[in-house]
């Protein structure tokens, strides 16, 4: 169970950044965004070029979180700030275009293989008699925890965060009170675009860098975003860690006991096929809209 709980410290801590930025564009804009989860393959490949030059890969990282980032707002401005008042449903099959564009965009620049982070070889360490975590991975968790505090006292104590709770609260009254909103729209394309940029480039971390990695996370993190309650960033990270842990312990039972109490004739260990882990935060999406359709800390609309 101990490394469970690592794996899923990781997980968590991978989509947890990916599933904020999605809900804070949610929160403002009032829709789905799917090419979100696209800024993670951006970002995790805009390092390669960056570390290639010599720059230090933490700079490099940094600098292409930022990038994309602007990306982000250019976007915002160049397409949905043209269809502020079109019907949600046309901002998201917008969305969807656009992250297909921005896929295969890096398919045509970088190619299909996968690349790997040149951060040579290290060894993991030992937790007990069965854990094991290498320094990158616990890199990965205090990035992503660092990042949420950091997000935490921007949204709390700041004139900014403010701001933006307002925005998303009511963007009419907002604008009224003389806060301008599109400026804090801007800002939250940025943020938004620059943590899902970092959830990729923690995913490439921990795996590898692959064209289809955002669209490979898209059911978690939508997963994670509604069961928290979308519009909501600390749902968004709750969400998450119940998705990260869920895939890690599922992947971790024996489910012959069960299957056996069902009536199923079992012989030896069954576990999940690893190629079946999305099948499990499709089921908790799925549950959490017949249940609880605001997600645990959403407000009824």
């Amino acid at each position: 169970m101990l490394q469970v709980v690592i794996d899923g410290l990781i997980r968590t801590a991978e989509l947890s950044l990916i599933a904020v930025g999605l809900t804070m564009v949610y929160g403002i804009l009032r829709f789905g965004n799917f090419a979100h989860v696209e800024f993670a393959t951006l970002g995790s490949f805009l390092v390669l070029p960056l570390a290639a030059l010599g720059i230090a890969f933490p700079l490099a990282a940094l600098l292409a979180i930022v990038a994309t980032g602007l990306v982000g707002v250019l976007l915002d401005r160049a397409i949905f700030r043209r269809l502020r008042s079109a019907p949600p449903e046309m901002l998201m099959i917008a969305s969807f275009a656009l992250g297909i564009m921005i896929r295969e965009s890096v398919r045509a620049i970088w190619g299909p293989s996968p690349y790997l982070y040149q951060l040579g070889v290290l060894r993991p360490i030992r937790i007990g008699d069965f854990g094991r975590i290498t320094p990158i991975q616990i890199g990965i968790i205090v990035a992503a925890a660092v990042a949420i505090l950091v997000f935490h006292a921007l949204l709390s104590r700041t004139r900014l965060g403010t701001a933006m709770r307002a925005t998303a609260d009511n963007a009419p009254l907002a604008q009224a009170s003389g806060i301008n909103t599109e400026r804090i729209i801007a800002t939250v394309w940025l943020i938004g675009a620059g943590f899902g940029a970092l959830g990729g480039v923690l995913v490439g971390l921990n795996t590898q860098v692959k064209a289809d990695t955002g669209f490979a996370l898209i059911v978690e993190v939508f997963a994670a975003t509604i069961l928290g309650g979308i519009g909501n960033p600390y749902g968004a990270l709750l969400g998450a860690a119940i998705i990260g842990f869920a895939e890690s312990i599922s992947l971790a039972i024996n489910w012959s006991p069960l299957l056996t109490w069902l009536g199923f004739e079992v012989r030896g260990f069954v576990f999940i096929p690893t190629g079946y882990k999305t099948a499990i935060p499709f089921a908790i999406l799925i549950l959490t809209l017949l249940v609880r359709p605001q997600g645990i800390l959403g407000a009824r609309r």
